[in-house]
């Protein structure tokens, strides 16, 4: 009975310590034979797969007058990048996936010509040597004898491969795979007055990951003309709709805006000052981007310290800590026009809200350097009818506020209050065809009540747009508290958030665009 426990205990040590060296890659031990004798034993355990990358350097470009002219011949540069692939010593196979980018961070040249020729293109040879001549949102084109993808003017990222496959089939001898990318950007000389690229940069960098990169409008507008780049790169920010005819729903107009939740949309703006932390008074949030100027509304509601207390002031209110976004204790609130009493009319270019406030004491304080930033602009104010306003969807009421069926009433200033539609499109295109209002039974679960979560434009108290109610003379419309749209009598007080277009030259020029970290212009 003893020698048994020996050899049971014998047998339980020897499994033990095999176990506990299997998992190194060389172990190496003497095992006990009896007699004093021993033999060497060597174990080798599995390799686990390795996937490396390189890249051989960045791309750049720098026209001069030295190194181009008529016959100098076209200007380049290439680069590779590799991923090399090799299996464990179990299998001799694997299979992983990456990815490869171009990341243009400068691009200085523009079309010299009419025609707008490619003057940059983009060159790539995959690894097994053929060359690449698909891209999405790339054109493949010939100029002269030089092929490539037109890139004249890119920024921002390029997808090149997108989760490509590399594996190591059991039949690979080496256990290895190599794929190597060949990259090259070329400006080509088109024997025409370029003089407009002498000088002009290029600079990009190739990168080849397993990680998809994430990129944002912050990543790659930085020290770019704010509207342009968002324009250009508003495929990085899901939360941007591009307004084209394809949109359902859409405004139709061309338009790049702003939808989604109110804590999901990275859009602010710090305007009016300089200050390291951004005050909650200098906070806005871009609308969107209409032609080439950014339009953007305040993030709260305005104070009277900014509007003042002359003009269509009325006092404060106790905002609903159910509803209210904000985090102020009083909101002020304002007239819509309140200049003959409470049966004022709804015209805009009487009310002092609009003269006195807003375009008076408002524009004032922010100082002579912020409002030269702010562009005049044409205000639609013809107003829009019930039926189109609130009982519609959302591409009704732009039609009929500001689109191709308004009334042709406008007045010129720099600042002005929200659209009815601009409200509408604030939320996520799932409620783009619900009525602002239905004063029917069970109306709230098929209008704009239900998109409070997902519309970063609701605040959470009464607050006036800027468009009259056609149906009478005395009534403007409003957001209310809920998240509907109503209207009221223009004598009514309501909150205001003051809203604007930046004028066309004003560059992005650091930030990321959230509430932290808001957008900072130059």
């Amino acid at each position: 009975m003893e020698n048994k426990r020996k050899n049971v205990l014998l047998v339980i040590t020897l499994f033990t310590l095999i176990i506990l060296v299997f998992g190194a890659t060389y172990a190496y031990f003497q095992a006990q034979t009896g007699l004093g004798a021993s033999a060497n034993i060597n174990v080798t355990a599995n390799t686990t797969d390795s996937l490396k990358f390189e890249v051989g350097k960045d791309l750049s470009l720098n026209i001069t007058q030295e190194n181009f002219g008529e016959g100098a011949g076209n200007q380049s540069d290439i680069a590779t990048a590799k991923a090399t692939l090799i299996a464990n010593n179990k299998t001799n196979a694997t299979s992983y996936n990456y990815y490869l980018y171009l990341l243009v961070g400068k691009n200085e040249f523009v079309y010299t010509t009419e025609e707008r020729t490619p003057e940059v293109l983009l060159q790539i040879t995959k690894p097994d040597g053929t060359v690449l001549t698909n891209l999405e949102g790339l054109n493949y084109v010939t100029v002269g004898e030089t092929s490539g993808f037109d890139i004249t003017t890119k920024k921002g990222l390029v997808t090149i491969a997108d989760n490509k496959l590399i594996e190591v089939l059991e039949s690979n001898t080496e256990h290895k795979t190599e794929e190597e990318w060949q990259v090259g950007i070329v400006f080509v000389n088109l024997d025409t007055n370029q003089q407009e690229n002498t000088g002009k940069q290029f600079n990009a960098q190739l990168k080849i990951q397993q990680e998809e990169i994430i990129l944002t409008i912050a990543d790659v507008c930085q020290n770019e003309n704010m509207a342009e780049c968002i324009k250009e790169n508003y495929t990085l920010d899901r939360s941007i709709y591009y307004h084209n005819e394809k949109l359902e729903n859409g405004a139709g107009d061309n338009s790049y805006r702003y939808a989604g939740s109110h804590d999901a949309v990275n859009n602010f703006v710090c305007f009016g000052t300089d200050a390291e932390n951004c005050p909650n008074d200098n906070l806005y949030r871009i609308i969107g981007v209409f032609d080439n100027q950014v339009k953007l509304i305040k993030y709260d509601y305005a104070t009277k310290d900014q509007l003042g207390t002359s003009g269509d002031y009325y006092g404060e209110g106790d905002p609903d800590a159910i509803y209210y976004k904000g985090s102020q204790s009083k909101i002020s609130a304002y007239y819509w026009n309140r200049a003959n009493a409470s049966y004022s009319k709804n015209n805009w270019n009487e009310s002092r809200l609009n003269t006195t406030n807003l375009n008076g004491t408002y524009l004032n304080n922010l100082g002579a350097t912020w409002a030269d930033k702010i562009a005049t602009t044409t205000w639609n104010v013809g107003g829009v009818s019930l039926a189109n306003g609130i009982q519609s969807n959302a591409k009704v009421a732009y039609n009929y506020e500001v689109g191709v069926n308004k009334i042709n009433t406008t007045y010129e200033a720099k600042i002005g209050l929200m659209y009815v539609s601009d409200y509408y499109y604030g939320a996520l295109p799932t409620h783009w065809a619900k009525s602002g209002y239905d004063g029917k039974s069970g109306g709230e679960t098929s209008d704009y009540r239900t998109s409070v979560n997902d519309n970063w434009m609701y605040m959470g108290y009464y607050e006036w747009t800027i468009s009259p109610y056609t149906n009478g003379t005395i009534n403007a419309f409003c957001v209310t508290m809920y998240g509907y749209i109503d209207y009221n009598n223009v004598g009514y007080n309501r909150a205001v958030r003051p809203t604007f277009n930046l004028v066309p030259n004003v560059e992005l020029v650091g930030g990321s665009g959230s509430k932290d970290n808001p957008y900072r212009v130059s």
